[in-house]
């Protein structure tokens, strides 16, 4: 019995909905709040970047990267355990 693959168009959608799920979970309210803006100047400032929304702009990008990536793997072998399942 061969083994059933999910397919690419499924695999796309995936990993596409993984990054906007996870980006608009993850970026700051608009507008931001006090908090939110000395959280990010002491993020920033411990890596030594003076630009915050630059510095922020890149670590949404490597958030939702690293979510997309690893989320994708697990969730393309569940369906393919769920599909080659036997009963």
């Amino acid at each position: 019995m061969a083994t059933r693959r999910v397919p690419a168009g499924f695999r796309i959608l995936i990993a596409v909905g993984l990054f906007i799920l996870t980006f608009l979970l993850v970026r700051p309210s608009d507008p931001a709040t006090h908090g939110q803006i000395a959280f990010w100047k002491k993020v920033a400032g411990f890596f030594g970047d003076r630009d915050v929304e630059g510095f922020v702009g890149l670590a949404l990008l490597a958030i939702c990267t690293m979510v997309t990536v690893i989320g994708y793997q697990v969730i393309v072998r569940l369906a393919e355990k769920k599909l080659n399942r036997t009963n």
